[in-house]
């Protein structure tokens, strides 16, 4: 008879607080006396790192800090090599087992649930990277492609939705290092270097049929001692933000030159922290349920921070229910005919902006930040993506790839969200917007704090000219998504 084992799946949740699959499996092995075993499937597409299956460099270095992290809360831990779905299976040929598993947005996801289904195998979801529910529908029974209609009608589920304590593993019998030797051929120990040797240090990523070495365009190394790696570093990081920045996030959190946004994006992405957690945080610092959305009685800062959760929220409900929109337009009506520059130009431009060679500053500065960051100030990433895609004509498709090969916080779908919202092809449409790089630092950068932070001096006095001067870029810009400069309405300047 198969020894009865119930298996917590673990991908991007590493934390012992409101984890409702770890909560789910944890109460399982002890109602049906079976054996946890906590797993992480270090899968092959994330140790070649292989452009066409991107996981970026980045993403391969967080990953062999914060799994020792987390898999040291645990008496013992699977951390095997292999496919997802195919290692399930195998291990269901040893035991019975009875998985439980967060539930995520991304199509390749369901592809691997399917899989363990068709095969019989018990594995429980649990609703988790998309907190409301992804049934939401507008009153004639459509989903939403408009935020703020989402925001309200999702606003009280998500206030009000509960979370669960921190595990325990109090009488909770554990699969035995030894066993776990015996179910799996492939182990790694849940050590840095020793995760980081499974890894490609491959640094490249493709876009318009050419592949890109990250290393050969950048020659600035990427930091990231700066970053918390464990839930208890992001939640120590969040608590300091509610007492000494969150009041202030309204009116701060798009300055550059203050830098007073949360942080929170990686822990996030990672799921160190839900946004249930942080959700309930500030209801308690605030004394408050944020019940009204549009309440202008509450703390604003509290306010906009609640609503700029609930925006992850709704680019994870347009992935859910569009998986296409990794490479195609939210909007039907700009797919295949918006006239992006000729390729050989094309990469010209994209090099250079990849580079800090675009000739505005604030952009190149940027771009800085995220080679030495690994992560971008969200305005940045508006500005970024705007001039991308408007001044330099750039398919956005080629923006998002770089980002998802440099992002340390990458979530792919707010990651899409930004790059089709920069875009303006995206959801939440409104005129199509043409950031002013020169606008946008005099209004978030007044004093150069950013740029002469990210920028060399040799840049600073003395700038490359703009690739395309930002007076022209408005009307190539009209011509290239196929609109009027006469007509009222069609684009609006930031």
């Amino acid at each position: 008879m198969k020894e009865k084992i119930s298996v917590y799946w673990t991908r991007r949740d590493f934390r012992l607080r409101d984890n409702p699959a770890l909560t789910a499996a944890i109460a399982f092995a002890k109602k049906e006396n079976a054996l946890l075993l906590p797993l992480f499937i270090l899968e092959d597409y994330m140790c070649a790192g292989d452009p066409k299956f991107q996981f970026g460099y980045p993403s391969r270095v967080f990953l062999s800090k914060t799994l020792p992290e987390f898999s040291s809360e645990f008496p013992h831990f699977a951390l095997v090599r292999g496919k997802g779905a195919e290692s399930i299976l195998k291990l269901s040929k040893k035991a019975d087992i009875h998985v439980f598993v967060n539930e995520d947005v991304y199509p390749d996801f369901y592809t691997q649930i399917k899989k363990i289904q068709h095969a019989g195998i018990d594995i429980k979801l649990f609703a988790d990277m998309l907190t409301v529910s992804k049934e939401t529908k507008t009153g004639a029974g459509n989903y939403y492609s408009v935020f703020t209609p989402f925001k309200k009608a999702v606003w009280k589920e998500f206030v009000e939705v509960k979370t669960f304590p921190k595990v325990s593993f109090s009488n909770v019998s554990f699969v035995s290092s030894q066993k776990i030797q015996e179910l799996f051929s492939k182990i790694v120990e849940p050590k840095e270097k020793e995760i980081m040797k499974c890894f490609s240090d491959n640094k490249t990523f493709t876009v318009g049929k050419k592949e890109y070495n990250i290393s050969e365009l950048i020659d600035r190394n990427m930091k990231f001692e700066n970053w918390y790696i464990s839930e208890e570093g992001a939640l120590k990081h969040f608590d300091s933000y509610l007492k000494n920045g969150m009041s202030g996030y309204k009116d701060d959190r798009d300055s550059l030159e203050k830098d007073k946004t949360s942080r929170m994006s990686l822990a996030l992405a990672w799921g160190l922290v839900s946004t249930r957690t942080l959700k309930d945080k500030i209801q308690k610092y605030f004394d408050a349920k944020f019940e009204n959305p549009f309440s202008t009685s509450l703390n604003q800062g509290a306010m906009h921070y609640i609503s700029e959760l609930i925006w992850r929220e709704f680019y994870k409900y347009l992935f859910v229910h569009n998986p296409k929109l990794i490479s195609q337009e939210f909007q039907e009506k700009f797919r295949g005919t918006v006239d992006w520059v000729e390729a050989h130009e094309a990469h010209k431009r994209f090099e250079a902006w990849i580079q800090g060679k675009t000739g505005y500053p604030v952009v190149d500065a940027a771009m800085m930040q995220l080679a030495e960051e690994g992560w971008m100030h969200n305005r940045a990433r508006m500005i970024v993506a705007s001039v991308l895609t408007k001044n330099l004509g750039v398919d956005w498709r080629w923006g998002q790839e770089y980002f998802r090969a440099t992002l340390l916080d990458l979530d792919e779908a707010s990651n899409n969200g930004g790059w089709q919202w920069g875009a303006s092809v995206g959801a939440d449409p409104k005129p199509i917007r043409i950031f002013n790089p020169y606008l946008q630092a005099e209004n978030y950068d007044a004093h150069d704090v950013y740029q002469k932070k990210y920028l060399s001096e040799e840049y600073l006095a003395n700038p490359p000219k703009p690739i395309v001067e930002h007076k022209d870029a408005r009307g190539e810009a009209l011509k290239r998504y196929g609109l009027s400069e006469k007509k009222d309405g069609d684009a609006r300047d930031y």
